[in-house]
Formats: structure tokens, sequence, C-alpha cells
């Protein structure tokens, strides 16, 4: 596989992120208007499917290119966006010049061996650019991992439950867990060990993370934040993962009856002023997940507005049915456009009846511009 294909799978898999994220917006719109307006948690799943889509689809495209290749399946089989287009234009569907047409065609594939080949300074600063930001963000994430193993090492163990360690420090003012290959931590500022009820809903809190894979889903996430350092759909969908399964981790919490709902709100209240106090420098670094804070960047997903709309929705108490069965169409319609966008971007190696048309078209065009001009 040459750095050409492997440039062209990588301005694939970011449009199809960007397609997923329009998607999910669509989605979220249609369950806004529905009874499923609150049910987080199927949110949350469907959000995850579709983004584990995105990571899987450069495979799923290799492994029908494979099959094709065997003789498996035709050459044919599968819509591809090029193709569709070209049969658009040869029923008129389309108002452009043919080479005008063809060049609109060849342009992503022209732009793609130009950065490729490194022929020109443009891309030359493109792949500086990618490389470089790639590299950056994999030191950021690298250098936060040191700092949370260094904290989790520097901390006291304060029970122990099975696989999970409950822990406290006093490097950290707000209640977070994280986990290693093979023990999961839930990790307490030493300051909350004085209130036993704020000790007792924190770490329920996380330990319904846990349960969820939520820590599982945010190391996958931040390991391929690297190869989407540069798309906003990335950042999109990773405040609303964030979002999501804070609403969906308080719901399962207060579902089981463990905490009066006042408690629990009071608990979330106290633990975010204390967080804003003292060194701020203390904020909790991923991977990891915390169990409340005020982030102040911009775009952040921990803001004021969400610590209110997290205690707005436990106020209301309104969970949501399961309808399983509306979830599951949702999520399956979901999927299955996500599968359409990545084969829909691969690239036509073959000629087919309208390509050699509209070739044909081309060089008439190009022998009647020649037979014109003197």
């Amino acid at each position: 596989m040459t750095t050409e294909h492997l440039l062209s799978a990588y301005i694939d898999t970011n449009v199809v992120l960007i397609a997923v994220a329009i998607i999910w917006f669509g989605s979220k719109q249609i369950l806004a208007r529905s009874s499923l307006r609150t049910a987080y948690q199927l949110q949350l799943h469907l959000l995850y499917g579709l983004v584990a889509m995105v990571a899987l689809s450069p495979l799923f495209v290799a492994g029908i290119e494979i099959l094709q290749q065997r003789g498996i399946l035709s050459q044919h089989s599968g819509l591809r966006l090029s193709d569709f287009l070209v049969s658009q234009y040869l029923h008129g569907n389309i108002a452009l010049a043919p080479t005008e047409f063809e060049r609109i065609l060849a342009w992503r594939s022209e732009i793609t061996h130009e950065i490729a080949s490194v022929s020109s300074g443009l891309s030359y600063v493109v792949l500086t650019g990618l490389i470089g930001g790639f590299a950056i963000v994999v030191i950021r994430n690298a250098r936060d991992t040191l700092s949370l193993m260094k904290m989790i090492r520097n901390s006291y163990v304060l029970r122990r439950i099975g696989r999970i360690d409950i822990r406290f420090t006093h490097q950290t003012r707000v209640p977070f867990s994280t986990r290693g290959l093979f023990r999961h931590y839930v990790v307490l500022p030493t300051d909350l060990l004085a209130q036993q009820n704020d000790v007792r809903i924190a770490v329920s809190h996380e330990v319904q993370h846990i349960r969820q894979h939520d820590l599982t889903w945010e190391i996958a996430l931040e390991l391929i934040r690297p190869f989407f350092f540069w798309n906003p759909a990335f950042a999109v969908c990773k405040r609303d993962v964030e979002r999501l399964r804070e609403l969906a981790c308080d719901q399962q919490v207060l579902g089981r009856k463990t905490h009066p709902v006042l408690d629990y709100c009071e608990c979330l209240l106290r633990v975010c002023q204390t967080s804003l106090t003292g060194d701020r420098r203390n904020q909790i670094i991923t991977p990891s997940v915390p169990f409340v804070q005020i982030d102040r960047r911009m775009h952040a997903s921990h803001t004021g507005s969400f610590l209110k709309l997290r205690i707005v929705s436990l106020l209301d108490g309104n969970a949501a049915g399961e309808a399983r069965r509306i979830g599951k169409a949702i999520i399956m319609l979901s999927v299955v456009l996500t599968l359409f966008a990545a084969l829909s971007l691969r690239p036509t190696n073959d000629w087919s009846h309208d390509r050699l048309m509209l070739s044909t078209i081309v060089n008439l065009e190009r022998l009647n511009t020649r037979t014109v001009l003197p």
C-alpha cells in the first residue's frame, strides 16, 4: 500500500466522520421530539456505535476491496458517489461543460497525489501540519497519561472491591475514575472523606461509569484523537459523548433509589464549588471520567450551563421508557447510513459504461475546440 493510498483512506475516514456528525445531529433532532428525549443511555450507545463505525470504516472498505479482487464480490457492487455524479451528469441533471465536470471529478485524486508526492510547497505545508499536529496530540496524551499514573501511584487505597480500587489523594479536588489494563480506579479527594454521604454518592457514580464501560470508551477516543485533531466533527462528537455519559450515569444511579435526589444534587454542587477553589492546575486530566467539574475552555463539555442541565434533569426525574424497538431501529438506520457513506467514497478503478461515455464526450469537446480554433 502506497503513501497515496494511505492518505486517500485518511481523507475518506475524516469525511465519513463529518457525515457521522451530520447523521448524529439528525438523530438528535428526531430523539428530542420523541418519547426518547430523556433516554440518555440509548443516545450514548448510538453515538458510541457511530464513532466505532468511523474508526472501523477503513478496515471495512479494505475488506470489501479484497473480496472484489478475489472475485467473491462484483467489481460493480456498491454505490460510489463519483459514479452517481457521472450518471446524473449524463442524464442532464448537472449543467457543466464536460471538461470542467471531469476536472472536478479528478480534483480529489490530483490533490491526494500532489500531497503524497510532496511535489509543491503547499503539499509540504499540509504534510508538515498533519504530522506535526498528530505528534503534538500524541505527546500531550502521553504526558497526561504519565501524570495520571503518577497520581494513582501516590494515592492511598481506601477499599478494594473486586478489580476496583477506591483510593484517595490530596492531588485532586474532584472525584474521578480511570482504568489500567486489568484494574479500575475510583480516586477521591482527601477533603471529600469528611462527608460520608458525598463519598457514597461519588463512588456510586464512578462505579456506574465502570459498568457502562465509559472508561474504555474514553481511552479509545483519546487514542483516535490524534487522527482527527483538525476535524471539528470529532470535537462535536466527543463533547456530546462526555455530556451523554454523565446524564446517563446520573439517571442510572438514581434509578436504583439508593440516594435521595436532593442529596445527589447538593453533592454535585458542593464538589463543583470545591473544584473551583485552590490550585486550578489540579483539574482532572485525561484519560479519566470526572464526577463533576467546570471547564471554561471554548467548546468544553463540562460547563456551568451543562451542570444546570444535569440538575434540572435530575429534579425532573422523567426517565424515558425502554422503547427498545424504536431505539434499535434508529441505531440500525444510523449504522447503515454510516456504512453507505464509507462505501460511497471509494475511488473507482474500473471503466464503466457511463465513464466511457463521459470520456467520449470530453474527447469530442476537446476535438471540437481544436477544430474551431485557428
